[in-house]
């Protein structure tokens, strides 16, 4: 039955997005790769609710490297529970698709070295049209979140990021975001932080880094979770009463 589901998926040239929530096997995902190299409508992937070991992960990566065409929009790798190792194999075929507009990532598991291994990538984007990283819940810690920083300033077109529920950044992680913050190329309009413990020293260098900012809408953290007292309040305060940066 999967033979001849995929042999039909192939033949289908007007498919524009694939969701795959199963391991399809060596077979199956040979017939991915066959149907990413020769159709050139797709404009959404999606790999989510299912765990992807390490045999699943190379036939991913495999298949991903046989996508040739600029079609390809959206890229989702979610609820997978892939290893660091593995998703650093991903991250590395995807340095041929800086047209992607959105790639959510979330529980995944990708730890630190996926992050080093993402933020080459990035960086790596000649053109980046990246506009929408999703990354929430990824056992992301200080480091990571520097390694991913740096990619992130050559994206001049994103604008949303989340990364809730990495509860291993602190203030550290959260200073190395004031910079992009500050960038003339960041086009950041929305972050998300929400269940990250930063505390006052993380609230201070966000309030800095959002000094002359004029883009940036919107900024979610739960107050409790992070830690923040009347310290960190205060330079927010002082942030909202620089007129310079909310009235535009």
């Amino acid at each position: 039955q999967l033979v001849a589901f995929m042999r039909g998926i192939i033949q289908n040239q007007s498919i524009k997005e694939l969701s795959i929530h199963t391991d399809l096997g060596d077979q199956g995902f040979e017939s991915i790769g066959y149907f990413l190299r020769n159709h050139n409508a797709l404009t959404h992937l999606r790999f989510d609710d299912f765990h992807v070991d390490t045999d699943c992960v190379q036939n991913i990566a495999m298949a991903l490297e046989q996508c040739r065409h600029n079609s390809l929009r959206s890229f989702e790798l979610d609820n997978s529970n892939a290893s660091a190792e593995g998703f650093a194999e991903i991250a590395a075929t995807l340095r041929t698709q800086s047209q992607l507009e959105e790639l959510h990532l979330g529980h995944s598991n990708i730890g630190r070295d996926g992050c080093v291994a993402l933020g080459n990538t990035l960086r790596r984007w000649q053109s980046s049209n990246l506009k929408c990283l999703t990354l929430s819940n990824n056992n992301i810690d200080d480091l990571g979140l520097e390694a991913l920083v740096e990619g992130m300033t050559n994206c001049s077109n994103l604008e949303t990021v989340d990364l809730c529920d990495n509860r291993s950044i602190t203030a550290a992680g959260i200073r190395s975001i004031s910079p992009l913050l500050q960038s003339e190329t960041c086009s950041l309009k929305f972050i998300m932080l929400d269940n990250i413990s930063f505390g006052d020293e993380g609230a201070i260098a966000l309030a800095d880094g959002l000094r002359g900012n004029k883009l940036l809408r919107h900024l979610a953290f739960a107050p409790t979770s992070a830690g923040v007292t009347d310290v960190g309040w205060a330079a927010f305060s002082k942030l909202l009463c620089d007129t310079s940066s909310i009235n535009n």
